[in-house]
């Protein structure tokens, strides 16, 4: 990435999540001087050593100083559970009113690029198969419409004459190690684990896009070094089966049990990716991580973890969902 000698520092917010963990990991690895911002609400599946220099504050709170010389901002921060977001919906309000603030001070101290993340939920049950960014916006919970109302903040800002160069990111499923159990293929690792079990919601044949971490993570850096897409899907541009996850995770593990759950609310039947704006903006990426061995990397992690410990945060979800 080129660097400015005055501004040269890269912010992260939520970067002691999983997206932003690995984010900002690769790029203290690359040699880039990064700071995490993270209020910690979540405890981190990964601790944060090795992200840089850390701020434990949220959104809301960010100054003016805090971006005084900053370069580049990862907007990843955000209450990301769709069943909690039935249950709390106000606390999604969150999503807007911190992407609010932190634009508006990005315009005003002058940050030149920031990238918001944003997801695939905003599509809602799209018409269209794989799914272009220029697609209805239709979102089905209230999580998908905080996300939906982040974008229009971000628009706004995109319109303006003094404004950052923003762009938009709209992550469709992304999984492996530190991913949190509110997610699919985390949620059935510590299952597996902890009741050699295997949870589906409804049929299981709703359909996914999964993209594995250290994939997303190389799209991220590579975005940076590019003009800035208003709006540009990160998925694969395939689609699994939540039966097809299933038959992985069996594979290893016969003896485990599938136990039908009821489905979510306004269920998704499938979300996948049109990738051709993502191709043309950062190239084909090469060397990429497959389901399988993605699926089989992530039960790993989890395997390598305390059982304790997944069984008090399987506790700590259910109790909040």
């Amino acid at each position: 990435m080129q660097r400015n000698t005055l501004k040269h520092r890269i912010l992260i917010t939520g970067g002691a999540g999983f997206i932003g963990g690995h984010l900002a990991r690769a790029l203290v690895a690359s040699g880039e001087e990064v700071t995490v911002l993270d209020d910690l609400r979540v405890p981190p599946m990964i601790p944060p050593e090795g992200t840089g220099k850390f701020l434990e504050k949220p959104v809301l709170e960010l100054e003016e100083r805090d971006l005084s010389d900053v370069r580049l901002v990862y907007h990843l921060a955000s209450h990301k559970s769709v069943p909690r977001s039935f249950k709390q919906p106000l606390d999604y309000l969150d999503n807007v009113d911190s992407g609010r603030h932190l634009l508006a001070l990005c315009t005003s101290v002058g940050v030149p690029k920031v990238v918001v993340g944003s997801t695939c939920e905003v599509y809602g049950q799209a018409d269209t198969l794989p799914t272009p960014e220029d697609s209805p916006l239709s979102p089905r919970s209230p999580y998908a419409a905080s996300k939906v109302g982040l974008e229009m903040v971000a628009g706004a800002h995109q319109r303006a004459s003094v404004a950052p160069e923003v762009g938009i990111v709209r992550f469709f499923n992304v999984y492996g190690p530190g991913g949190r159990r509110d997610a699919l293929v985390p949620r059935l690792c510590a299952n597996l684990l902890t009741r050699n079990e295997l949870p589906v919601e409804g049929d299981g044949e709703q359909r996914r896009d999964f993209t594995y971490i250290t994939d997303v993570v190389d799209k991220l850096v590579a975005l940076a070094n590019r003009p800035l897409p208003s709006v540009v899907n990160f998925g694969s541009g395939q689609s699994l089966s939540v039966n097809d996850v299933i038959r992985i995770l069996q594979a290893t593990s016969p003896a485990a049990e599938v136990a039908r759950k009821q489905p979510r609310p306004n269920e998704i039947t499938e979300f996948r990716a049109d990738t051709a704006l993502q191709t043309r903006q950062i190239g084909e990426r090469s060397g990429g991580i497959g389901i399988e061995e993605g699926i089989r990397l992530t039960l790993e992690w989890w395997q390598s973890r305390d059982l304790d410990d997944i069984r008090q945060r399987i506790f700590q979800e259910e109790g909040a969902d």
